[in-house]
């Protein structure tokens, strides 16, 4: 089913405000843009998570997913096995935290937009490390999408060797413009292999800009996804403006226009 939701930083809120506020604009569901480890700590039980599902609950606004910033210090890329481990320990508590919250997926960032691809080592370390992971993500039920500067035939190298449908990218139409293939290409390639979106566009400064006012070539993305059959959520990462509830009112209306 094809939803459409906004991260907390587009509106620049808390959880509990991100989903007051999406649900009155009439979106699907909010990313929560999370950074703070004792939240996810928290988030693993019911009674942690209470706060936040009564808010579902009464706003009709879902979790649709967790951005997991802490990520970055405890890579699966890193060369130190004790933090990679951490790094798994990490991800098994966000995929739980996401379960109990009623979403469906956990973004794990990785950027180098020098470098782009990391070397065969680390490549191999970052499918052990999410071969370990992928049987907890199975279980709950809760997708591992990996949002990073690799190159597309990297990407695709990784979540093919891992080989479980609950592992894939979560694929940024703005940030793919940056990439050899481009946002088109890398996504009729990984196919499948897309298991999120990020609605985002980006000027020619690589700025974060309104949906439909930058570089993205909305007509061929369009057209891509249809192709390769995708159909979750497509999640806002749209900057708030001087005034993030009007922007994210006219971002909502250029995705519904877009989708439908």
């Amino acid at each position: 089913m094809r939803r459409i939701g906004i991260r907390t930083t587009s509106l620049h809120q808390d959880a509990l405000g991100a989903l007051s506020t999406a649900g009155e604009l009439g979106y699907d569901g909010i990313e929560v843009v999370v950074r703070d480890n004792e939240e996810i700590r928290r988030w693993q039980t019911r009674d942690g998570a209470a706060e936040i599902l009564a808010a579902i609950e009464k706003t009709g606004c879902l979790v649709s997913s967790l951005s997991c910033v802490s990520y970055r210090a405890v890579n699966f890329g890193l060369p130190d096995l004790a933090s990679r481990c951490a790094g798994e320990g990490y991800v098994a508590d966000c995929l739980h935290a996401c379960l109990t919250l009623g979403g469906t997926a956990i973004l794990l960032p990785h950027f180098d937009w020098v470098n782009l691809d990391i070397p065969s080592e680390q490549e191999h370390w970052y499918i052990e490390s999410l071969e370990r992971c992928a049987p907890i993500a199975e279980e709950t039920g809760v997708k591992i999408a990996i949002e990073t500067s690799f190159t597309t035939s990297q990407l695709k190298r990784i979540i093919d060797s891992v080989g479980s449908p609950f592992v894939g990218s979560y694929h940024d139409f703005a940030n793919t413009l940056r990439l050899p293939d481009g946002p088109v290409a890398g996504l009729r390639t990984l196919g499948k292999g897309v298991v999120r979106i990020h609605l985002k566009d980006a000027s020619a400064e690589g700025k974060n800009v309104p949906l439909g006012t930058g570089l993205v070539d909305w007509i061929a993305c369009r057209a891509a996804i249809d192709d390769v059959g995708y159909d979750d959520w497509f999640v806002l990462e749209t900057p708030p403006g001087e005034n993030p509830v009007e922007e994210a009112r006219k971002n909502l209306a250029f995705s519904r226009a877009w989708l439908a």
